[in-house]
């Protein structure tokens, strides 16, 4: 798809000028070294905008894995609970006030504990805090078919299973083996592969029966998540409308999606991570410009006199614009392509280093392809005001 779409864009590019002599593709591999070393400074700049879009979506992505991965048309949470990592829970009758409900399909619980799941590395001894997320084995909880199809050996007690994409310094557990979870013993039955994120370092599966042994502090009248499943017929905004106007507030009902939208607001806008990785884009956006307006300024000032030539034969401004912008946007386009390679590799390098998750999609390709584009038009548009200004007469 992304190779057809950039066979179509040089098309349009080549047949931009019917009939005339693509001087713009020339102007670039006419010095085939020269070509290869802007290339490379192109690709250069767009691997750093993937980059820090790649850092930015990662912190998105893993923020919201473990909502994206339950199975709810509708998430209750506290309304104290201002993101996903506050630890707010609710009382469990309001999530059976909401079963009562016309439309309301099941209602399923999930527990989490964050504060003293402490896991013992299994051959330091050490301790390091991991999530822990409880839920009903009877109920459709998760999305995840890995989870879904490793279930069933939850339901020998103690059992539990480890997100291998946990932070490395959980140690190189293998199932069967047995390990303390807050000073409770607990046998690995098994692994997932969802995400660590930029808050808790791993994450941890059991059913509600073992999470209750081994936090006997913690009781099952209070749920940290509370998902809500209706029936095909129903919309979820309708039942949303009734829910807010009939529950107390110490509740708060949203749609999986808005849960989704405002755990990115919260940290896009009220933590350092958001704004640095978003700052990150814009600046890579900005050194990008630069870099493309010095190689095709530095052209200009190679070719100035066959462009005036050209000028002082009748070819007007828009003609020599046009001429840039073409040749801005080549140029953009030949190191797209190696840098969408590059990042490929970088993202599976730095997933399996951090454990965070960096995921290349279609439409975050497209984007950046965009962007790409306009980086090299806005470059070209400043960089051929050096044609515009110059005087034929003056060069000869």
């Amino acid at each position: 798809m992304l190779r057809r779409l950039i066979t179509k864009i040089m098309l349009v590019l080549w047949v931009w000028n019917p009939g005339k002599t693509p001087l713009a593709w020339r102007n670039i591999v006419h010095k085939k070294r020269a070509a290869v070393i802007s290339v490379a400074a192109v690709t250069f700049a767009i691997l750093i905008m993937f980059m820090e879009m790649g850092f930015l979506n990662g912190l998105y992505d893993s923020q919201t894995a473990l909502v994206n991965n339950l199975r709810a048309d509708l998430v209750m949470v506290s309304s104290a609970m201002h993101n996903l990592i506050t630890q707010e829970s609710f009382k469990r009758e309001r999530l059976e006030q909401v079963a009562a409900f016309d439309g309301v399909k099941q209602v399923c619980p999930v527990y989490i504990e964050a504060g003293i799941s402490y896991i013992k590395h299994p051959v330091t001894g050490m301790d390091n805090a991991i999530r822990v997320i409880g839920f009903d084995l009877d109920q459709p909880v998760f999305l995840h078919k890995e989870i879904l199809g490793r279930k069933e050996l939850l339901r020998c007690p103690e059992n539990v299973l480890f997100d291998v994409q946990s932070r490395r310094y959980f140690g190189k557990l293998k199932i069967g083996d047995r390990t303390e979870l807050a000073g409770r013993d607990i046998g690995i039955a098994g692994f997932f592969s969802m995400t660590s994120d930029y808050y808790y370092d791993g994450n941890m599966v059991t059913s509600d029966e073992t999470f209750f042994r081994v936090f006997p502090n913690r009781t099952p009248d209070k749920a940290e998540i509370g998902l809500i499943q209706l029936k095909p017929w129903v919309r979820a905004a309708a039942v949303k409308k009734k829910l807010q106007a009939f529950l107390p507030g110490d509740v708060e009902v949203m749609t999986k999606q808005e849960i989704i939208e405002r755990e990115k607001v919260a940290w896009r806008k009220s933590t350092p991570a958001g704004y640095v990785f978003a700052m990150g884009v814009i600046v890579g956006f900005i050194i990008g410009v630069i870099i493309c307006y010095q190689i095709l300024y530095t052209d200009i000032v190679d070719q100035m006199r066959q462009l005036a030539t050209m000028k002082a034969l009748g070819y007007h401004d828009a003609d020599l614009t046009t001429l840039v912008l073409q040749q801005a946007v080549i140029l953009g386009l030949l190191g797209f392509v190696p840098a969408v390679v590059l990042t490929l590799g970088v993202y599976g390098v730095l997933t399996a280093i951090t454990g965070i998750v960096m995921k290349l999609t279609v439409g975050r390709v497209l984007f950046m392809l965009l962007l790409t584009i306009g980086m090299c038009l806005l470059s070209g548009a400043l960089a051929v005001r050096k044609v515009i200004k110059a005087d034929p007469a003056e060069l000869f």
